[in-house]
């Protein structure tokens, strides 16, 4: 054999050892730090609620369960990835996975994973749903680039966990390898403050009892009087015995400390004889005067309040029996 030969060889082999001892690429991944929020959130009795965190935009919708989102607005999680003084920086794509990790309160894990490209260039669509695999172009040398994480966000029903603070946490990996292993990481946080469902309870109708006509017109009222169950009628005008005239009572349980909004209508309808009618003029009264429940958050609170009622009388009334009904709401503020 020829010496050229051999001084050949011993060069190939050179260049596939050098070629062979190159490093991977090294990746700095960053995550905005709480983020997806939810804000405030009331579960469901039972089930759980699904609500959708789209990447593109951050609008997030209820996808499912009977539960609801109290604050409004919108929210996704940014991840940054950077790239150091190396040459490779402007020529390696980036092999991206995306998956849940662990949960706190009524939280339930990530699902359904989603991207948005930012200032990154997507060069592969993800694939999967937990987790999900993608590829972007070269960061470039000392450069960042930028994509958003959007997912569905489960939370749990009543009993499933303690409310007040959830979290479900995501991690992101990097590399120039396919799979990326996790060696080059972060993770990110979605939040959310979760209340108790609330409950509503009728603990008695508004009834105006048996009532004789006046002579002369006025208004009859029953439970006007804010703090008590007071009732007038105008002269001439008297009630019988039995049943009693009592205002409405309600008592609403749900997150401790938590304020509420309560609807009543200002007016309502009862229906007598030969289609006619009476026009009832309410008011509600709150225990406490402040429509907010007792306790603290994490713990049950409850509220009572009352709605009373006022309607015109006069000897053109027609007789017999009226009725109607009005339709109360609460929700949290």
């Amino acid at each position: 054999m020829r010496s050229i030969s051999i001084s050949q060889l011993l060069i190939v082999m050179l260049l596939a050892a050098a070629s062979g001892s190159a490093a991977a690429q090294t990746y700095g991944v960053g995550v905005s730090s709480s983020t997806p929020s939810l804000g405030e959130v009331a579960s469901a009795a039972s089930g759980d609620t699904v609500f959708r965190i789209a990447p593109s935009t951050g609008a997030i919708t209820k996808q499912s369960g009977n539960g609801a989102r109290v604050s409004t607005g919108t929210s996704r999680a940014t991840v940054t990835i950077s790239c150091g003084n190396d040459n490779a920086c402007n020529n390696d794509d980036v092999y991206i996975r995306v998956g849940a990790g662990s949960v706190t309160g009524r939280a339930k894990a990530l699902t359904n994973f989603t991207v948005s490209m930012g200032t990154a260039t997507l060069k592969t669509a993800a694939s999967g749903t937990n987790p999900i695999n993608f590829r972007i172009g070269p960061i470039g040398k000392n450069s960042s680039k930028t994509f958003y994480v959007g997912a569905d966000f489960p939370i749990g029903a009543d009993g499933t966990g303690s409310t007040g603070n959830a979290t479900a946490s995501f991690y992101v990996w990097a590399d120039d390898v396919n799979p990326p292993n996790g060696s080059q990481s972060g993770s990110g946080t979605a939040v959310a403050t979760v209340f108790r469902s609330l409950s509503l309870t009728k603990n008695s109708d508004l009834a105006f009892g048996r009532i004789v006509k006046p002579v002369s017109g006025g208004a009859v009222t029953v439970g006007l009087a804010a703090a008590d169950a007071s009732k007038t009628v105008p002269a001439g005008v008297a009630w019988l015995n039995l049943p009693l005239p009592t205002r409405a009572s309600f008592s609403v349980s749900g997150e401790g400390g938590q304020t509420l909004a309560i609807t009543v209508p200002s007016t309502f309808t009862m229906t007598g004889p030969s289609a006619s009618s009476l026009t009832v003029t309410t008011n509600t009264f709150i225990s406490g005067g402040n429509a907010q429940l007792s306790s603290i958050l994490g713990n049950s609170g409850s509220l009572n309040f009352f709605v009373g009622g006022s309607f015109p009388i006069s000897p053109t009334t027609r007789n017999g029996t009226y009725s109607g009904t009005f339709a109360v709401t609460v929700a949290y503020n």
